[in-house]
Order: structure tokens, then sequence, then C-alpha cells
């Protein structure tokens, strides 16, 4: 909302303007009334940053406990009113939107050919990843072979700032890892508890991707988190994988994440892989 100062401002005409629109991966249709308000089109406008925005992304702490991302994407896109609320499908099209809004540049990234370990630096063009993006189902379900149906949905803005907490704290135990003082027995413990704490975040990742657990011949419709938990720690690891597979396929939809690289050297071609991290766009 507009304060007094900026609603009589002689020079509002000059204020940053709606650079593009664009759809979601998720079209709002896992979103209650309230989180982000898309036009007649199904689409949302996106502004470019302001000098401040671009600074606040500079802080880590704030990027890893996700205000920073939050700030932003509030100040660059006047539709979204609860950004927690928010697919990680969506909030990686609208980070790589702002960014492509603000800078209208390419995505730069360093890549090794497999084939002659020559290092090639490629230039990913933004709007093609927008443009290409796939969009999500309304809903998914996995039918197990016990006769239950479990349904799930995408990762939520706070599973992915624990996900790249995780991620975070894996990096810091590998330092600690190679630090040659330690002893055999040492590096042993921190290796245990790196595993441990990796498989407790994609354990509560699972988890809460499940929407909820039907079984219709039974009149079984479970949707409390504690129950599904319960279910999760004990049920087959077949089953559980499967669960676990769709997850990650739909967490994957949205933005293109694959491009053919070509070597400049060898003229090899390989897919490979897209990093568009929230926290690495800046």
């Amino acid at each position: 909302m507009e304060s007094t100062t900026q609603q009589n401002n002689p020079l509002k005409q000059y204020f940053r303007q709606i650079k593009m629109y664009l759809k979601l991966p998720s079209g709002g249709n896992y979103y209650k009334p309230g989180v982000i308000e898309l036009n007649e089109k199904g689409e949302v406008g996106i502004l470019p940053m302001t000098g401040k925005d671009e600074l606040v992304l500079k802080n880590p702490d704030a990027l890893l406990n996700g205000e920073a991302l939050i700030e932003v994407m509030l100040s660059c896109i006047p539709a979204l009113k609860q950004p927690r609320a928010l697919l990680t499908n969506d909030i990686d099209v609208l980070i790589t939107a702002i960014r492509y809004a603000t800078y209208n540049d390419s995505l730069e990234t360093n890549l090794r050919c497999p084939k002659c370990t020559q290092e090639n630096t490629f230039k990913l063009d933004l709007q093609y990843a927008l443009d290409n993006m796939s969009e999500l189902d309304l809903e998914y379900v996995i039918n197990l072979d016990s006769g239950l149906s479990v349904f799930v949905r995408p990762y939520l803005f706070p599973d992915l700032l624990k996900g790249l907490h995780a991620q975070f704290e894996q990096t810091k135990l590998a330092r600690a890892v190679e630090n040659e003082s330690l002893t055999d027995e040492q590096r042993s413990a921190i290796f245990v508890k790196g595993f441990k704490e990796v498989a407790i975040t994609k354990f509560d990742l699972i988890t809460s991707s499940i929407v909820k657990v039907v079984d219709e011949d039974n009149n079984v419709d479970v949707a409390d988190s504690k129950y599904i938990k319960d279910f999760l720690q004990n049920i087959d690891k077949k089953s559980l994988d499967s669960i676990n597979d769709l997850i990650i396929k739909i967490n994957e939809i949205g933005i293109k994440r694959t491009f053919t690289a070509k070597c400049e050297k060898c003229e090899h071609q390989w897919e490979s892989e897209i990093d568009f991290n929230p926290v690495n766009f800046s």
C-alpha cells in the first residue's frame, strides 16, 4: 500500500514500472485466497529491484533464514501478500523473473567438459527458461500396493529454507572433516552426525509434502501430520521410496532446469543441470 508521500509525490510517474507478466507453474491453484492475486489472464506482474533490494540480497544471514527473499519478493511482486505460503516451484520462477526484470541478462555458469576437462563458460537465456516452464497438475497421488492413496504436494517456502539450511550445515561438516588435525575417530563421528541430520531433514520434507492418506474402501482419510509421520515411520522402504520419488519429480516442475552444453574446445555435447537456487541468484 502506498504511503501518503508516495501518493502525492510529483515524481511518482518516474517510479519503477511493471516490466513483465508471467504465469506461475501452480496457476495459483494450490493457494488459499489472499496469498497472491493473479490478473484476469492468470498472470502476475514483476517489478525490477530497487537499490535497497539489491543490498538486502547481499546479507548472507538474511538469505539463509529467508527474510531477504521475502523482502525482495514483496518489493517486486505487488500481487504477492503471503510469500511464506508459496510453493518452491513458483518461488524459483518469481525470483528468476525478478532477476530478468532487473538486469535483463542471462545466467552465467562455468562447467567442465566431461570428455576433455576444458572449463567452459555458458550464458543461459533467462527469458527462454521462463517461456518454457512446465505447469503443475491440480493434484498428485500415488497408489501403494497396500491399497492406500497418498496425496502429495510440492515443497512450500519453509521446506525450501529447511533444505537450504541442511545444505549449509553439510558444507560446514565437509570442511570440518577435511581438518587434518582431527583423528579418524573424530572424523567418523562428524560424518555420522551429518548423515543422520540429512536423513532427518529428508524424512521431515517427505512428511510435510503429504496432504493426506486415503483408503476409500475402508473409509480412511487422514490429514493429521502426526499420524502421517507415524505412518511413514512404519511402512516398507519400497512404499516410502515411491512416495519420495513422486515428491522429487513434482518439485522439478516449473522453470526449465536443463540445457544442452557444448564444449568450445572438443565440441562434445552433454545435458547439464541449471542451478536456480534462489539464494544464489543475485
